[in-house]
């Protein structure tokens, strides 16, 4: 019995550290995933009440029309409620547990939270399963049942964590083709999963192989360009600046109200001296370029003078005719220019190396690709994905080639 307990727990364990490891740019907090994770093993409970009333439901209309169950039936129970009861679970405690949570900053987090609310449904429901069924079934559901629900959760947490983005952005119409997308493609694919079980048809057992490498293959790309590509969702700032913010609003929630208010008019006071600061610095840096600009441009123009006088007397005791109505030397040409509206050198800052100026190029490359995770369907940009780069980058967490 233990070693089936430990057989059923195994796989879900093992998918949520892969995820877990994937997410490079900053850790989900273990006591939320653990929350949603919980949450995720009753929404089993309420999929089981809602499958039994949908079971319900078909069979007496299947039994008034005078019908059996056929194909028609597997189809509408597989997609309508099976597909709905179980996913709609699994989102439901995904959107009340993290839309609003402050710890939702990044795109890969909405992976993060769907696997664990998905992870945690499999889990109960493997243990239903593999403890009466014996260590044969606990293998076959390890290698099929488990990764399949972490599969929709990816495919879930994908358009989840797009949706939350497309809201603060303000793309209202973006944010709901997108939620829309995190529930009804899941239900779609899981419907289609156990339709080509439940049929028992050969030729969809051969759909549901393509079906398996589908799935596969696409979730991992999809994790490999959320994970590489995964920057804040609030626009315009950087990750170490998002990470920031959560910081300073778990810390206001922290302390008191009034405390917070002080705490925010000293920084207000603060900002206003700094500028006032910078303005007074900035008129002596003016005058004082002036005043050495004038003082550098004097010497320049006695020294003209005076060399000009020797040469005009040398040439008439040669004999030269000197010439008529000369004119000093313009000097302008060379005489120090006063500088014009000099302004001091703002936050100045020391030259980057090249590593520095490497990593900034990449990081707005990064960036200008995660805006466009935003703007279309990422199922088109990972076409051309490919897949021995493994999960994660620079490590990565798995290859493909590990999968054979």
């Amino acid at each position: 019995m233990t070693i089936l307990a430990f057989l059923a727990v195994l796989p879900a364990a093992v998918l949520l550290y892969v995820i877990y490891k994937a997410d490079n740019v900053e850790k989900e907090p273990i006591g939320l995933m653990a929350l949603v994770f919980f949450l995720g093993v009753l929404s089993t409970i309420s999929a089981m009440i809602l499958e039994t009333i949908g079971t319900y439901v078909l069979d007496l209309a299947f039994m008034n029309m005078g019908g059996s169950r056929n194909l028609i039936y597997t189809f509408l129970m597989t997609f309508l409620v099976v597909g709905v009861a179980e996913e709609g679970g699994k989102y439901f405690v995904l959107k009340k547990m993290t839309w609003k949570n402050k710890e939702f900053n990044f795109s890969f987090d909405g992976i993060v939270y769907s696997v664990c609310a998905s992870l945690g449904f499999a889990t109960l429901e493997n243990i239903l399963y593999v403890l009466p069924g014996g260590f044969g079934v606990g293998v076959v559901r390890a290698i099929l049942s488990v990764p399949g629900h972490c599969i929709f959760g990816v495919f879930m947490g994908v358009y989840y964590g797009l949706a939350k983005g497309n809201e603060l952005r303000g793309n209202m119409e973006g944010m709901k083709m997108n939620l829309r997308k995190a529930f009804w493609i899941p239900v779609a694919i899981h419907g289609f999963y156990d339709f080509c079980l439940m049929a028992e048809m050969e030729i969809l057992l051969l759909a549901f192989l393509g079906l398996e490498i589908f799935m596969v293959v696409r979730a991992i790309k999809m994790i490999k360009l959320m994970s590489k590509t995964d920057m804040p969702l609030i626009p315009g700032v950087t990750a170490e600046e998002a990470i920031n913010i959560r910081n300073m609003q778990a810390m206001q929630q922290a302390m008191p109200q009034g405390m917070a208010f002080q705490q925010g008019m000293a920084m207000q006071q603060g900002m206003q001296m700094t500028q006032g600061m910078a303005q007074n610095m900035q008129q002596p840096y003016a005058q004082m370029n002036q005043n050495m600009a004038g003082n550098f441009r004097q010497p320049y123009t006695n020294m003209n003078q005076n060399v000009q006088q020797p040469y005009n007397q040398m040439q008439n005791g040669y004999g030269y005719t000197p010439v008529q109505n000369a004119q000093p030397m313009q000097n302008d040409a060379f005489a120090a220019q006063p500088v014009q509206n000099a302004q001091p050198v703002q936050n100045e800052q020391p030259l980057q190396n090249v590593q520095e100026i490497v990593n900034t190029n990449t990081q707005n490359t990064v960036n200008n690709q995660t805006e466009e995770l935003f703007n279309q369907d990422p199922a088109i940009m990972i076409q051309n994905e490919p897949l021995t780069d493994g999960l994660s980058n620079p490590a990565p967490v798995f290859t493909a080639d590990e999968l054979t």
